[in-house]
């Protein structure tokens, strides 16, 4: 088979893999329905400056403008949720120059559920991020960090990456000067609902801890994290509190150290992608996502790391069951140990190198034969 007749089938089976699933309304799902109905009661498109839901403006412009788009509303909003399946899998195409990764990240089993099944948007942000990464390892600062920042806008788990780019500018591969872009593009990105009427106060404030922290009140909502080892009745708030502390602190000392050597951006990447989201506490399941994309890139720049991506996959699927399947396959700490087995993995592949950063650095390491 041809390359065209490849994609051809490639697409003919991302779309049928999908299409499977496109009835299923989750809870989650009716939130968002939920959202799209109280924006057409203000105004519909017109409902953009809007106080609805607790996500930031761009995704109320999109609930707000599929007023405009005919068709079922589950199947229209998922499908403009799956649009960025194909954004992401574009991604990993131009960071990799590999048909099979994307295909692999196209079909990969979290991403598949996550839009079409699940009816979320951990694509959107994830593929805004990893957009970022590409530009980062094609040494265009701007960009890169504009779309890493467009991934915060989108949703905070676009954070994720911000250590990414603390360490290259620690590192002087990222200019400090560009990190302007980041408060640029959030200030862009609200300007509409701001026109629009809304609140700037409340817009600024959407990712505050005091209004985002009782959306999960425990340690951990089904995250193969580290609080997944804490027993029963650990006292919750005090726990939170040291796990933000040890959270910045951890992601301090790595950029501390790693700093002054000539860091792989690529792995560097996957390593925050998991480390962030372990640490932190109240994560759910589905915040490893952009992790368990970068460490297929991972094995696919080194084929010897193949097992980190298998155990990311696997105990992100693990500790999808209890919401999707409403029932534990096992015990949250075994995903966790998995999750960390993955983590110390990477880790391990970011050991500083004997060449400082005043070395030219290799950004796009060349394909595997």
């Amino acid at each position: 088979m041809n390359r065209t007749g490849k994609i051809v089938a490639l697409v003919v089976l991302a779309i049928g893999v999908r299409l499977v699933a496109w009835p299923v309304t989750t809870g989650d799902m009716r939130i968002f329905v939920m959202w799209y109905h109280q924006l057409g009661d203000i105004g519909g498109w017109r409902a953009i400056g809007a106080d609805v839901g607790n996500y930031n403006a761009p995704f109320v412009y999109l609930l707000a403008f599929l007023h405009l788009v005919p068709g079922p509303l589950v199947v229209k909003i998922k499908l403009a949720f799956v649009v960025f399946d194909a954004v992401l899998a574009f991604f990993a195409y131009k960071i990799s120059d590999s048909f099979k990764v994307f295909a692999v990240v196209l079909l990969l089993p979290t991403v598949v559920i996550n839009a079409s099944l699940w009816g979320q948007i951990d694509a959107m942000w994830a593929a805004l991020g990893l957009g970022g990464v590409y530009y980062l390892l094609r040494d265009r600062p701007w960009l890169g960090v504009s779309l890493v920042a467009a991934s915060v806008a989108i949703k905070p788990q676009g954070i994720f990456l911000a250590p990414l780019l603390l360490l290259l500018a620690l590192g002087g591969r990222l200019p400090w000067r560009t990190l302007l872009a980041a408060p640029a593009v959030l200030l862009a990105l609200d300007l509409p609902a701001l026109i629009a009427g809304r609140d700037p106060v409340e817009l600024f404030t959407i990712y505050d801890l005091d209004r985002q922290s009782h959306i999960v009140a425990s340690l951990t909502q089904r995250a193969p994290s580290a609080y997944a080892f804490l027993p029963a009745g650990t006292p919750v708030e005090t726990v939170k509190l040291v796990g933000y502390i040890v959270a910045a602190a951890a992601v301090l000392a790595v950029c501390g150290l790693l700093a002054r050597h000539d860091i792989d951006i690529l792995a560097a990447a996957a390593l925050f992608s998991i480390m962030v989201p372990f640490l932190l506490p109240g994560m759910h399941e589905r915040y490893f996502f952009l992790a368990d994309v970068l460490t297929v890139l991972l094995a696919w720049r080194n084929p010897r790391l193949w097992p980190i991506p298998v155990l990311v996959q696997a105990a992100s699927l693990i500790s999808y069951a209890p919401y999707l399947l409403g029932g534990y396959l096992m015990p949250m700490a075994v995903p966790a140990a998995l999750m960390l087995a993955a983590l110390l993995a990477t880790a391990v592949t970011l050991r500083p190198v004997s060449r400082p950063v005043a070395d030219p650095p290799v950004l796009l390491p060349a394909r595997p034969a």
